[in-house]
């Protein structure tokens, strides 16, 4: 089931899926729903799994025993799709609001039903090829970056749920902690605060030894 993703042909799709069958897979928080039609749009298979290691697993051991080696479904990233990516399947990404649309075809109302828009992505990916694409892998230095990014986001929220904590402990005990510089969690008032830890050692102050202190602090 290997299919050449890093070739500059890489995204089309064969005029025919092997063996004549597309599967079609929808998403959801706890579980998921995969159908898979054959090439007169004939379901072959329908089936659900947990979103969990195993159930990941299961998708691809299915698909792989029923000789299924495309699959459709409604967004490009996360777990599922990095899954069905390493099995070396061949993964094409539909827009929730394409399915919407494509619903209308099949006679549906329009209301979402996972085992129904399993049906219309398998359906879709079988008569639609010629403008569908395949979805092309991350490659390293991008999946590395993706990481940090994500990482970042991590640290900025942790960050800033920290200085919001730290901010109402001042607050409370020592307010003028709180008050004396812009962002409570700058390298200016971190310092203070690690040398002038509560309001007695603050008292100590007068005009002058501030200006001395923040002279010296930089």
């Amino acid at each position: 089931m290997k299919h050449a993703l890093n070739t500059p042909t890489a995204t089309s799709l064969a005029a025919k899926p092997l063996n004549g069958l597309t599967a079609g897979l929808d998403w959801a928080k706890d579980d998921h729903v995969v159908c898979v039609v054959d090439d007169s749009g004939e379901v072959t298979a329908r089936f659900a799994v947990q979103h969990t290691s195993s159930g990941l697993r299961s998708i691809v051991q299915r698909l792989v025993k029923l000789g299924c080696a495309e699959i459709a479904i409604e967004r490009p990233d996360g777990p599922v799709v990095d899954t069905l990516l390493e099995a070396e399947l061949t993964v094409v990404v539909i827009s929730p609001n394409q399915v919407k649309n494509l619903r209308s075809r099949y006679g549906s109302a329009g209301n979402k039903d996972d085992r129904f828009d399993a049906y219309v992505l398998a359906d879709t990916l079988r008569t639609d090829r010629r403008r569908l694409r395949a979805l092309v892998p991350d490659s390293p230095a991008t999946v590395t970056l993706r990481a940090t990014c994500r990482a970042r986001k991590d640290l900025v929220r942790t960050r800033v749920a920290v200085a919001n904590q730290l901010r109402a402990h001042l607050q409370t005990v020592f307010p003028a902690g709180a008050l004396l510089f812009e962002e409570v969690d700058s390298a200016i008032n971190l310092a203070f605060l690690t040398r002038f830890s509560h309001q007695g050692l603050a008292d100590w102050l007068s005009p002058r030894r501030l200006g001395h202190w923040l002279r010296a602090a930089g």
